[in-house]
């Protein structure tokens, strides 16, 4: 027996030395377990959450590796590997029961490190980390009252690194600007509008403090703030410049030619006669107009594109009605009925699906209170509507869309959409005898598909929506 580990170290060795491309297959073979345990372990944290046994396989990893360079007998390697291999295998198991111990600290390690607390919040991070460390030391030697005492200071420790990197994130701009805004002496010429930045300041810090899991919502108080210094500073050079060579009419007049221009370029006539606000209202419709005039001009572009296909088709069969068209012209005569049911300010229709069959509609007009999901007499008034255009469509299926807007943590907004989502499935389903259970759906996508810019309250208000989408059958 000797004899035979003797000749293969002796082979091992030689391989070493003369053919690299042969020892390292062997190497990656004599390995594969151990090095499969380890991954496994790594995934599960187990260097965190299960540093005594991780560290000791790690150690027996390192020592198989050493002796495998010094070509050390196969069989000392293999009893390192093995060693190694039943400590990853244990670590795992007690990583598992450390994230079922340690649900709430783990969480707040992640929300921390997200936030890169570990760069921001250096002494509370480290500090978080050693009693986390600590803590699940302590519930591997099996004291676990212990460990759980250890890991709620960890939790603290972990959500306090988490806030200092929040503000420092998020408010140390802010704050900046303000200070420089203070120091010339905006105060004194733009008052409200300072005012107004250090109170959106405190408002976000307020709610950072307070409510660390909803970033959105803080950040967007943040921005104001930001921008309202900025404009503070703005305010005052202009009240200063207005004082120095400026009258007021001289500032109404340069303030009206902005909009003047933008009320040009989308033609409509400004005449500031009555003031800024009917040139304003003018602006918007016609920008409306525009918006919904190009998705128009998209869905032609669509329906054309697939004509175009028909009437190549058509010619290499003159003479044959085309079963396609007849569905195109269909689609178009229903698709008209469903926008004369809606206003402008109740649903946008638009079409999907690369022949354009499927139909959305948007349910702008749609509006539940904030943080509800239950219909108003309003929302049934318009889903009666609704229910017009389903009945065109007996053959499609009914999706529910709910979507809402980024304020609030990303958990709840999800569960918020869906139960919304869940309420109008269940109005249309009560409401509509030919309305099928099994072919009415409802989803919920939360924050995750805006169709306007979160960081108004405009888009904000946009993105809070129910989507109804009518699919074909072939879809």
């Amino acid at each position: 027996m000797r004899v035979r580990v003797l000749g293969v170290s002796i082979w091992l060795g030689l391989l070493l030395s003369s053919q690299g491309l042969l020892a390292d297959e062997l190497m990656e073979t004599l390995f594969a377990s151990a090095k499969s345990s380890l991954r496994e372990a790594n995934t599960e944290l187990a260097m965190v959450l299960a540093p005594v046994s991780y560290e000791k396989g790690a150690k027996a990893y390192s020592s198989a590796k050493a002796r495998y360079k010094k070509s050390h007998k196969v069989s000392r390697i293999e009893s390192d590997l093995a060693t190694a291999e039943k400590y990853f295998v244990l670590a795992v198991k007690n990583a598992r029961l450390a994230q079922l111990t340690f649900g709430g600290p783990i969480q707040a390690r992640t929300d921390a490190k997200s936030v890169d607390a570990k760069e921001l919040a250096v002494d509370e991070w480290q500090k978080a980390e050693d009693k986390f460390l600590s803590a699940t030391r302590t519930l591997e030697t099996g004291n676990i009252n212990s460990a759980r005492q250890k890991a709620a200071d960890a939790e603290k420790l972990y959500r306090d690194a988490e806030l200092v990197a929040i503000k420092g994130q998020y408010l140390n701009q802010a704050r900046a600007k303000i200070v420089e805004a203070q120091k010339l002496k905006v105060k004194r010429y733009a008052p409200k509008t300072l005012e107004r930045a250090i109170s959106l300041l405190a408002a976000a810090e307020k709610e950072l403090s307070e409510n660390r899991y909803d970033t959105d919502y803080p950040r967007a108080l943040v921005k104001d703030a930001y921008y309202e210094a900025r404009h503070s500073i703005y305010l005052a050079k202009e009240i200063q410049s207005l004082k120095k060579d400026k009258s007021p009419e001289d500032l109404i007049l340069e303030l009206e030619a902005p909009l003047a221009g933008l009320a040009g370029e989308v033609d409509v006539v400004a005449e500031f006669d009555k003031g800024f606000d009917s040139v304003g209202e003018s602006v918007t419709i016609a920008v409306r107009q525009l918006v919904q005039s190009s998705l128009e001009l998209e869905e032609l572009k669509n329906k054309n594109n697939g004509l175009l296909q028909e009437y190549a088709a058509l010619e290499t069969r003159l003479g044959i009605q085309s079963e396609r068209l007849q569905i195109e012209e269909q689609s178009r005569e229903r698709l008209k009925k469903v926008n004369s049911y809606f206003s402008q300010s109740e649903a946008m229709v638009l079409t999907q699906g690369k022949q354009g069959l499927n139909v959305l509609v948007r349910m702008v007009g749609l509006n539940f209170e904030p943080g509800s999901s239950r219909l108003s007499e309003a929302n049934k008034r318009l889903l009666r509507k609704l229910e017009q255009a389903i009945r065109l469509y007996p053959e499609y299926t009914v999706v529910v869309e709910g979507h809402t807007d980024s304020f609030g943590s990303t958990g709840a907004n999800q569960s918020l959409s869906l139960d919304r989502a869940n309420a109008v499935r269940h109005y249309l389903v009560v409401n509509m005898k030919e309305l099928s259970i099994g072919r009415c759906e409802a989803h919920g996508y939360g924050e995750t598909r805006p169709i306007a810019n979160n960081e108004t309250r405009e888009g904000r208000k946009r993105n809070r929506r129910i989507d109804l989408l009518l699919k074909a059958p072939s879809s």
